[in-house]
C-alpha cells in the first residue's frame, strides 16, 4: 500500500510538472491531485524537492534496461545506436523541464547536485556507458577501434540533447523532423565514418 502510494505522488507530481512546470507546483495541488491530505504527503516523502528527485529517478531503470539490452554483436550498429539514442531522448525530455527549474534556484540546484551523487547518476556515466557499448563493439571489430569510443558517445548524445532541449522550448519538433527520422539521420552521419566496412 505504502508503495502504491508513493508511485501515486511521483505520476501526480509528473503530471503536474509537464501541465504547470516545477517551479509552480505546490503541496496543495499535489495533495489534491494525488486525495491526499498535505500532512499525508509528508509521510512519504521529507520536502516537496524530494518528489522532484523521485520523478527523475523513475525513468532512470528504463533507461538502464534499454541500455542493457543493446549488446554488442547483435543487430546492426546502427539499429543498437538508434535505440540507444531513441531510449536517452525520452529520458532527456523528462530532465530539462526540470533541470531549468534546477538552474533557477541554486539551493534547489544544490540538492539535486547532491541527490545525483547520492544515487550515482551523474550526466557523464551516461556518456561513459554507451562508450562502453562501443568500445564492445571496437573489441568485435564493428566499429573501427582507432577511435576513441567516448568521443563518439559524446557526438552522438549531444545531438540528441539538442533536439529534445529545442522540442522542449519550442513546443514542437524541430528541424521538421520527428524524433525517429531525426535520430536515424543522425545515427546515420555518425556511423558514417566508424564502420570499418564504409
Amino acid at each position: 500500500m505504502r508503495e502504491e502510494t508513493h508511485r501515486q505522488i511521483v505520476d501526480a507530481v509528473e503530471k503536474l510538472i509537464q501541465t504547470k512546470g516545477l517551479a509552480r507546483v505546490t503541496t496543495k495541488e499535489i495533495a489534491q491531485a494525488t486525495g491526499l491530505s498535505e500532512g499525508a504527503l509528508y509521510r512519504h516523502f521529507d520536502h516537496k524537492e524530494d518528489v522532484f528527485f523521485a520523478v527523475l529517478q523513475k525513468h532512470l531503470p528504463i533507461l538502464v534496461g534499454t541500455l542493457d539490452n543493446q549488446v554488442a554483436g547483435t543487430k546492426t550498429v546502427r539499429e543498437n545506436l538508434v535505440e540507444i539514442a531513441l531510449a536517452v531522448l525520452s529520458y532527456y525530455e523528462q530532465l530539462i523541464p526540470m533541470n531549468a527549474s534546477f538552474f533557477a534556484d541554486t539551493v534547489l540546484l544544490t540538492r539535486f547536485r547532491e541527490a545525483l551523487r547520492q544515487i550515482g547518476g551523474k550526466p557523464q556515466h551516461l556518456h561513459e556507458r554507451v562508450a562502453a557499448y562501443i568500445e564492445e563493439e571496437q573489441r568485435l571489430g564493428r566499429i573501427k577501434p582507432q577511435l576513441p569510443a567516448l568521443s563518439i558517445a559524446i557526438l552522438l548524445l549531444a545531438a540528441v540533447h539538442h533536439y529534445g532541449f529545442l522540442r522542449q522550448l519550442l513546443g514542437e519538433n524541430p528541424f521538421d523532423t520527428a524524433e525517429r527520422q531525426f535520430v536515424e539521420n543522425i545515427v546515420q552521419v555518425v556511423t558514417q565514418g566508424i564502420l570499418p566496412s564504409e
